[in-house]
């Protein structure tokens, strides 16, 4: 054990002594963290849910019994923490369409409530005719906002309520010119029961209550960033570690070692310790940095510090194995550069990896990023209990325990000479 701990320390200084590489290792990724995590922050808001619609509104009924463009309008009124929506009423469609079509996201919808629109309604139901078009709304060609979706609903909600209204009136009326039922003509009031049929409907939501259940998981910019990034730079850091083995060879000093008195599991499990230590300190400067810096939401420490240390020891049996793969130094930097690359696009490392298709998801799994994100992005992000995040910290172990029984086969503890006969 001494001797490995020699061998160990021996790497640590060779690795402390590129200053361009702790650089590169320390404050390059957390320079790109921030501003990846300051780039995307308007996506995941600033800690407020609510939702703020600009609606540009034409509303051409202006006589006293129109009922349909008051109840829009009323409907739209709507101010509380989850939802405001603005009304700036125009005098004509044009006005409208320029609103929503502007540049400067003058409004997200527009509506126009045509002239008669409220009596179209009326006798399209006495003749049993279901109205169409009585309401135009406007939006952007293809748009998919979730602000046109929320105004479309109160829109549909209203027109509804006054449907199921008429059409209450109707029924009431039918009733009454049965035979042998007695209705006097003046005790029908179509408007009052109109009226309270839609207020019924537009008010069947208060019949059902909405509770919590859980905590509440708050995620900002840099849950996301901050482990897909320090990932991706750990495993850069990888070939580092590995080039010092290669330039040993290279250089001829690993052949003296092996003629020293030192065992070959010490030699290589010396160089491994070194490899996964460093690849632990950056993870845990980086995660460290942004729980106090950039605030990042770490909801179990015990299993955020296992999955580290599960992914430092996965990364090592992959650098160990890519040693034994590769032969000379020319040749490390595109195949880590590769590794990483693809492993970091399809992993999780720049985007959520539950965002994916579940097929890709399981491809992913061929690189130690998907493991590692999915069990970050679980415990930081969708608050998942230990239990549930341990088959990916088993997943890392395991993937690291098959990398380094590959490079023990697959290593070349002797340099190939050529033989002069």
């Amino acid at each position: 054990m001494k001797t490995l701990w020699y061998i160990t320390k021996k790497d640590l200084l060779q690795i402390t002594r590129d200053r361009n590489g702790l650089i590169f290792m320390l404050i390059v990724p957390l320079i790109l963290i921030s501003v990846v995590g300051f780039a995307f922050g308007s996506f995941y808001g600033d800690g407020s849910s609510q939702i703020q619609i600009k609606v540009a509104l034409n509303n051409q009924e202006t006589a006293q019994d129109a009922f349909l463009g008051k109840s829009i309008i009323n409907a739209l009124k709507i101010n509380t923490s989850q939802l405001v929506i603005n009304v700036n009423e125009y005098a004509s469609p044009e006005e409208v369409k320029q609103q929503v079509s502007a540049s400067d996201n003058a409004a997200n919808v527009g509506i126009v409530i045509p002239t008669g629109a409220s009596q179209t309604l009326l006798n399209n139901l006495q003749q049993s005719v279901t109205p169409k078009n009585l309401v135009q709304i406007y939006t952007l060609p293809n748009s998919n906002d979730l602000r046109v979706t929320v105004v479309q609903n109160i829109v549909n909600r209203v027109v509804q309520a006054q449907l199921v209204g008429s059409a209450g009136v109707g029924q009431v009326q039918q009733v009454c010119q049965q035979s042998g039922n007695r209705c006097a003509p003046n005790t029908i009031d179509p408007a009052a029961i109109s009226a309270a049929v839609a207020k019924a409907a537009t008010e069947s939501d208060q019949a059902t209550q909405t509770l919590t259940a859980g905590k509440i998981i708050t995620v900002g910019p840099f849950d996301q960033a901050l482990p897909g990034y320090a990932i991706f730079f750990s495993l850069f850091g990888l070939n580092a570690v590995a080039a010092t083995i290669l330039q040993e060879k290279e250089d001829g000093t690993f052949r003296r070692l092996l003629i020293a008195p030192i065992q070959k599991y010490a030699l290589l499990g010396g160089k491994m310790l070194a490899q996964w230590i460093v690849t632990m300190a950056q993870l845990s400067i980086i995660f460290i940095v942004g729980y106090f810096i950039f605030k990042v939401h770490i909801n179990d420490w015990l299993a955020v510090s296992l999955l580290l240390m599960s992914t430092s020891f996965a990364a090592t049996g992959l650098g160990m194995l890519l040693v034994s793969v590769v032969r000379t130094r020319a040749q490390i930097n595109p195949v880590v550069s590769l590794v990483v690359l693809v492993t970091s696009a399809i992993g999780g490392a720049w985007w959520p990896l539950f965002l994916e298709p579940t097929w890709l998801q399981q491809l992913a799994k061929i690189g130690i990023t998907a493991w590692a994100m999915e069990g970050l992005n679980g415990s930081m992000i969708l608050g998942k209990s230990f239990m549930e995040v341990l088959p990916d910290i088993l997943g890392l172990l395991v993937y690291g325990l098959i990398c380094l029984a590959l490079s023990l086969r697959l290593f070349s503890f002797q340099q190939k000479t050529a033989v002069v006969k």
